[in-house]
């Protein structure tokens, strides 16, 4: 079922439409939220808040056509609401400078080990060179994929901001590994499938 469909059910008051924008979305969410936060903990449960918030208010949400960019953007709001609130959580500070972290998913950490190719560990570190705001947009833009529009609606930028973060950070991977911007993102690509679920 398409975007438009689902998210047509489930305003309707579908609960296997529901069930099913939570089981399609909650990986990249969850990883969205770590590279973010990295905090577990509170990163499930802003989830959790997030689709309860949802699902009591499914009646005056507007439609969209991309539901993974409305629940990123959503999430976002929720994890700096809950980061600049005191309550049971200590004040996390969330900024356009905080750190945005590029890390495996945990399952996957014992084979990133054993099994890791030169090249995504290459990969890796290169990305570690970047600004955290060049990290999130080339995460948004290659891994989520998210268009410019998104992007800029989602980190309160402008579109030209937007593709001027990603030209430089594209530059600048390329003069780091030394490659053309076809082999990076073909190099982006196997490692979305092989590290960043």
């Amino acid at each position: 079922m398409d975007d438009d469909l689902l998210w047509g059910s489930f305003l309707d008051g579908s609960r296997s439409a529901f069930q099913e924008i939570y089981s399609k979305f909650y990986q990249n969410l969850y990883s969205y939220g770590m590279r973010k936060l990295n905090h577990a903990e509170l990163v499930r449960d802003c989830i959790q808040d997030l689709f309860i918030t949802l699902w009591t208010n499914r009646n005056n949400l507007s439609r969209t056509t991309n539901i993974k960019f409305y629940l990123l953007a959503s999430l976002r709001n929720q994890l700096i609401k809950v980061a600049a609130a005191d309550g049971k959580w200590q004040k996390v500070e969330i900024s356009s400078t905080d750190d945005f972290r590029i890390q495996f998913n945990p399952e996957l950490e014992y084979i990133r080990k054993e099994n890791l190719t030169q090249k995504a560990k290459i990969l890796i570190e290169a990305l570690d060179k970047l600004t955290a705001r060049q990290k999130e947009v080339l995460y948004l833009r290659y891994f989520e994929e998210l268009n410019y529009e998104q992007i800029a609606d989602l980190l309160n930028l402008t579109v030209k901001g937007v593709y001027k973060l990603n030209y430089r950070a594209i530059d600048a991977m390329k003069l780091i590994l030394n490659i053309n911007k076809s082999e990076l993102l073909l190099l982006f690509i196997a490692c979305k499938f092989e590290l960043f679920k």
